[in-house]
């Protein structure tokens, strides 16, 4: 694992500046951006959950997509970003997404650790992210705008103190929405790199594909007593973790890092 993030932003296994790409300027309601937007240093913190697939395709309804599943099971992820430099200033991101794929393309893999240790499967599938909330109005109206991702602002306190973990997520009213806390099990093998992941969202009716080019090393860990509980508020996130049945649920797999890079580029339409 590189230092710090930063010192290792100069030349990617292809020889060029991993962020030497060309961009676009774009305009929101809260600001400017430049296409793709530069995340040069991250903390992630990935938590990876086995679901009910019935309900996944309930969520996915109307999407075009259907639940990538693994024995049967669904795979819900809840995604933590402490964003400390990126294109759009500093901020904190909570996703909650269901792994997809287009209706029709096949749809299962062997293993959970496929999604992390196959590159291709991740290729191959992607996030659809139901919820995506952010601490900071510039990178609400990003979202919204150009990508279509269901983001709203509101407080997201995130922290990892050696094994221990504890997100939270509130309402913009205050109430809890959900946390994750508890102590992260046992690593698995060597830290794993990670891979470009897309990720789908609908705006204005059509569904898009956006990549997301990442550069990291993770460690994989089990669950550990990491668990999910659902506050008291009634937030359409909310009500999206009870739908996926994710309240009490522990994680199979939690990866972190303190070093994550990344290029968030466009969207596409399916």
């Amino acid at each position: 694992m590189p230092s710090t993030a930063v010192e290792d932003n100069d030349v990617s296994a292809d020889g060029h500046d991993f962020f030497d790409v060309p961009t676009t300027a774009v305009s929101t309601s809260a600001g400017d951006a430049a296409l793709p937007i530069p995340y040069f240093d991250c903390s992630y913190y990935l938590a990876v959950f086995q679901v009910d697939a019935e309900a996944a395709r309930q969520s996915l309804n109307g999407t075009g997509l259907e639940p990538l599943v693994a024995k049967r099971k669904a795979i819900a992820t809840l995604s933590f970003f402490k964003y400390r430099n990126t294109g759009i200033g500093p901020y904190h991101e909570v996703g909650l997404s269901l792994l997809a794929v287009p209706a029709g393309q096949q749809p299962e893999v062997q293993s959970l650790t496929d999604i992390l240790q196959k590159p291709e499967t991740m290729r191959r599938s992607g996030s659809f992210v139901l919820d995506l909330p952010v601490s900071t109005a510039l990178a609400c109206a990003a979202g919204r705008e150009i990508w279509g991702f269901p983001k709203f602002v509101t407080e997201l306190p995130i922290t990892l103190s050696e094994d221990r973990f504890e997100g939270r997520i509130l309402d913009p009213d205050g109430l809890l929405i959900m946390e994750l806390s508890g102590e992260r099990g046992y690593g698995v093998g060597d830290e794993l790199p990670g891979t470009d992941v897309v990720a789908f969202s609908v705006k204005d009716g059509q569904l898009l594909r956006t990549r997301v080019r990442t550069r990291y090393h993770g460690q994989v860990s089990g669950g550990g007593t990491l668990t999910v509980t659902i506050g008291n508020s009634e937030h359409r996130m909310a009500g999206n973790l009870r739908q996926l049945g994710l309240d009490q649920l522990k994680p199979k797999l939690f990866q972190t890092t303190e070093h994550f890079q990344s290029l968030l580029y466009p969207g596409e339409p399916m």
